[in-house]
């Protein structure tokens, strides 16, 4: 990270005028004592992390700080990320952010502050902004006139690098915040937000607020109101343009982005009964993005022609909770969101009306509205005092539409999903249970250019599971689970190339640990699947088999589970075999094969430090090729100073 001298300066004459009272107060061994003195003494932790997959490795360091409940505070915030992708041609990517912050009292009502921000940005694949940098350093006063009141006002400098371009230049932003403040029987608080900052040759801006109402309107009823706005102007560099350098001395065209949003909610609850609850909210938000270039090339083949986006959403939800106290609880829940899009552009002087009213008609393509209603109804009722009943329906109704008439993606869905549970203790150390659902989905493409796709996607899902627990020292779970999937085409005809198809699958399960010693257990899980993939002719519910799978896993692990030390040792096999078909005969078609041992630890050095190791050595063959070797591991430190 580089920062300009003038910026340097200014950080660290700031934060020396700040915290010269905590370099001679605070050290991290005496928290208690900087506590009790009103100086500082808060909490920190540190967090190194490293990971590598396959060929991508992956360094990660975090890190936060806050000290001090006196006249003087500090906060630091850091976070560094990097991903190297190693292949013939490796890629680095780089992200970097980090936060500082400090202030200190002069009086109950006024507060010196300052505060530093760095995000640092670099990939070197060839991306569009693959390289920037932004730092900003503000000073001010947080003044207090009321307990209910504040107001901060800063100002600073904005140093902001894109595309190679050092922008840098005079930026200022102010704060203020209503809290606390009780009107009758309602609470308000409210916040507002705004910062510019003027790098020419681009400017940028952004405000934003907010206002909240709490109300208790009866003794069991409450009722929240809330305002929110917000609006962004960003700037960017395009890449470098020959032909505006050579014509209007422009190397690099500016792009501006401004965004607006308004969002207005409600959220009521209120206790109708002792044994049923209401919970309402309402929603409606519009969105507002425009996108300018004051510079563009007319002789481009695909101009650039401003663009407007406008979202208006309108969400709604109604919940009842029912419970008796008795064992039958249950929740009815009902929904309905609306959803508008429009995109429209701007011609320019210079431009071809070929162009323009090609670009226009494919923006109007991008038009569309979307209704979702949603039912759900969720039920648990203890029949007896070893069996629990559980029933869950939702369905859902989404309709798409689309008012240009270029564009054929017009449909209607609909969700259906049920499903039963049952749970039986036959003892105190042996629990079972079988759960069953139905999943279907309709969709339904409204103009005949693309009705081919009309489809019926139906999932059928049986599964039972068993718990056995004797004693602290040995727990076995065991599953199974049957899963029939097909999805029908509305129209088939026998020349039809996209055709229907099933998915037939079977899971068996079983995962047990048993203890060896004090803090020595032993793990074994075994994970099987089968599956076949068909063509399918619903109407007279035939199948031709095209593919089947038969995959296999086997671990073995012995854990220290030690109050310092947890660690884990063991091995882990992966087998897929793959088959086709000829006619109805079975022929195996390869062998994927993936073994090798595993390991992992935490150990606790200290009650504030950590360290987490995670490893694996991967041994792939495939159909008795020559085996790869891929190892794995994860490594990650935390201190909490």
């Amino acid at each position: 990270m580089r920062l300009g001298p003038s910026l340097a300066a200014m950080l660290l004459i700031g934060l020396t005028i700040l915290t010269h009272t905590a370099h001679a107060q605070f050290t991290p061994d005496d928290t208690a004592a900087a506590d009790s003195s009103g100086a500082f003494g808060g909490p920190g932790s540190l967090t190194f992390g490293f990971e590598r997959n396959v060929n991508t490795y992956l360094w990660d360091f975090m890190g936060n700080w806050r000290a001090g409940t006196g006249p003087c505070r500090v906060t630091a915030d850091e976070r560094f990320q990097r991903t190297l992708i190693r292949t013939d041609r490796s890629t680095v990517k780089d992200e970097q952010s980090l936060n500082l912050g400090a202030e200190h009292d002069l009086s109950k009502q006024v507060a010196l502050t300052a505060s530093f921000s760095s995000f640092i940005f670099s990939d070197n694949r060839a991306l569009a902004l693959n390289d920037l940098s932004t730092n900003k350093a503000l000073f001010g006063t947080r003044w207090t006139p009321l307990p209910q009141f504040q107001v901060t006002p800063m100002a600073g400098v904005s140093f902001d690098n894109q595309q190679g371009i050092d922008d840098r230049g005079f930026m200022y932003s102010a704060t203020a915040r209503l809290q606390d403040l009780t009107i009758g029987r309602t609470a308000a608080q409210a916040e507002l937000y705004s910062s510019a900052e003027y790098i020419d040759p681009r400017f940028q801006q952004e405000h934003r607020g907010s206002a909240d109402f709490f109300a208790q309107f009866a003794e069991e009823g409450l009722n929240r109101t809330q305002l929110q706005f917000r609006s962004v102007r960003r700037e960017f560099y395009l890449p470098y343009d020959s032909s505006l350098d050579a014509t209007r001395g422009v190397a690099f065209p500016i792009e501006s982005r401004d965004e607006r949003i308004v969002t207005l909610s409600n959220a009521l609850q209120y206790q109708m009964l002792r044994t049923l609850r209401l919970a309402a909210n309402v929603d409606v938000t519009q969105r507002d993005i425009a996108r300018t270039r004051p510079v563009r090339n007319p002789n481009e083949a695909v101009p650039f022609f401003d663009a407007d986006i406008s979202e208006f959403r309108l969400n709604g939800n109604l919940l009842l909770l029912y419970d008796n106290r008795e064992g039958t609880t249950g929740q009815l829940r009902m929904e309905l969101n609306e959803r508008e899009e429009v995109h429209e552009i701007q011609s320019f002087d210079g431009a071809s009306a070929t162009s323009f009213s090609r670009q226009q008609s494919l923006e109007q393509q991008k038009n569309n509205t979307i209704e979702q209603a949603q039912l759900g109804l969720q039920l648990s009722h203890a029949l007896t005092d070893r069996d629990t009943l559980w029933l869950s329906a939702s369905t859902v109704k989404l309709q798409y539409d689309t008012p240009s008439e270029d564009n054929y993606d017009d449909r209607d869905e609909l969700f259906v999903l049920a499903g039963l549970r049952w749970a039986h203790r036959f003892s105190p150390v042996f629990h079972a249970s079988v759960a069953g659902d139905v999943n279907l989905r309709h969709t339904v493409f409204i103009f005949a250019e693309r009705s081919a796709n009309n489809t019926w996607n139906r999932v059928i899902r049986l599964s039972p599971a068993t718990e056995l627990r004797l004693g602290p020292s040995f727990v076995s779970r065991n599953a199974a689970e049957v899963v029939a999937n097909y999805t029908v085409y509305d129209f088939e005809t026998p020349g039809q190339s996209q055709r229907s198809f099933s998915l037939r699958q079977l899971t068996l399960s079983d995962s047990s640990l048993l203890r060896l010693g004090d803090v020595i257990w032993a793990e074994a899980q075994i994970h099987l699947r089968f599956y076949e993939r068909g063509e399918l002719r619903w109407s007279a519910f035939t199948l031709r088999p095209l593919q089947y799978f038969d995959e296999r896993t086997f671990s073995l692990s012995f854990l220290r589970l030690g109050e310092r030390l947890r660690a884990a040792l063991g091995f882990r096999l992966f087998e897929q075999r793959r088959y086709g078909y000829d006619g109805l005969t079975r022929k195996a078609a390869g062998t994927l094969r993936s073994y090798g041992p595993t390991a992992s630890m935490r150990l606790r050095l200290t009650p504030f430090t950590d360290v987490l190791a995670e490893g694996w050595y991967q041994l792939t063959s495939e159909n008795r090729s020559e085996t790869r070797a891929t190892p794995n591991v994860s490594l990650r430190v935390i201190w909490n100073l």
